[in-house]
């Protein structure tokens, strides 16, 4: 009788235990991928995130860049991940809705859980200094030449731009794909390509310095750090694009995980402390989207994307 309470007490205590360490999440470092190689304006605004997120979560942040297929190659690798919590991936609103429908990928839009919003991108254009191309309508001329215009981006929404300007106007424009956007920028200065498309903190120096120049924002409106050049828009071609990017996990991260992650992640986006590090390093802004929200904006996505591949006859 003896040795049956002691058993009965052990499996308890070890129960007691068991659900005591689930409720402690997170008990060691949590791995965050990101799609893009290290220096460019995602790994960064990523790196910043996860220094806050550890404030939040009282554990290490490990970030993990896993570059390669236009993004998906990461998308992929989190999709097939152990959905205990401890792997968590950014996840981009373009390369989830655009790029997965352009290729054959790994993965569905159901094999992830959207845990929140984190930062919203703005675009311009890029040529080097003694380039022919000044704005829009010198990129759309020698679009038309025998050489045609060779641009360089990482991946969606980057293209959409002069995928939407090849089929209005006919030209040629060749994508170059990079791992990074500063590879991307990078190729422009050293005259590989003609012309680039990222984010502002990617080439202002750069433009500052002399050794690139601004011809056009491909964002809705002008860009903060170069208020002078006008958007596509202004220069004739209803043509914009935005970028959106949040966290995800594997699907069946239990939900009291899930729940804690949620949390975290929104007071990090929602910080004044991240919002103003997006905008004095890389002139963009926060997104403090909850997990509805960015599930909703994804889910709208797919359909509007679909429509504007058929209508732009894109391909990869």
């Amino acid at each position: 009788m003896k040795l049956n309470k002691l058993f009965i007490c052990a499996s308890l205590l070890v129960a007691a235990c068991g659900a005591y360490a689930q409720g402690e999440y997170p008990q060691r470092s949590i791995t965050l991928t990101v799609p893009y190689g290290a220096g460019g304006s995602t790994d960064g605004i990523t790196r910043k995130f996860a220094n806050l997120l550890e404030s939040e979560l009282k554990q290490s942040v490990i970030i993990l860049n896993q570059p390669g297929a236009a993004g998906t190659l990461q998308l992929g690798n989190l999709s097939r991940a152990k959905p205990d919590g401890y792997t968590i991936g950014m996840y981009s609103y373009s390369t989830a809705t655009f790029t997965s429908q352009l290729m054959k990928v790994p993965y569905k839009r159901e094999d992830f859980d959207l845990i929140g919003g984190v930062a919203e991108f703005v675009y311009g254009i890029v040529a080097s200094p003694d380039s022919p191309i000044n704005n829009v309508k010198d990129l759309v001329a020698q679009s038309k030449t025998p050489k045609g215009v060779f641009f360089a981006v990482t991946g969606a929404p980057n293209n959409f731009p002069f995928l939407q300007l090849q089929k209005l106007t006919g030209g040629k424009f060749d994508q170059v794909t990079y791992k990074s956007s500063a590879e991307s920028i990078h190729a422009v200065v050293g005259k590989q390509v003609d012309v680039a498309l990222q984010g502002p903190s990617e080439y202002a120096a750069l433009v500052k310095a002399g050794k690139l120049k601004f011809i056009s924002s491909a964002s809705d409106a002008r860009l903060p750090w170069f208020p002078n050049a006008p958007t596509i828009k202004e220069q004739g071609f209803d043509i914009s694009i935005t970028g959106k990017i949040g966290v995800a996990t594997p699907k069946g991260v239990p939900a009291d995980i899930r729940a804690k992650l949620e949390k975290a992640v929104h007071k990090v986006a929602s910080s004044d402390e991240y919002k103003n590090y997006l905008a004095n390093e890389y002139g963009i802004k926060a997104y403090p989207a909850t997990s509805a929200e960015f599930g909703k904006l994804i889910d709208a996505g797919f359909p509007i994307m679909s429509d504007m591949i058929k209508t732009y006859d894109i391909k990869m």
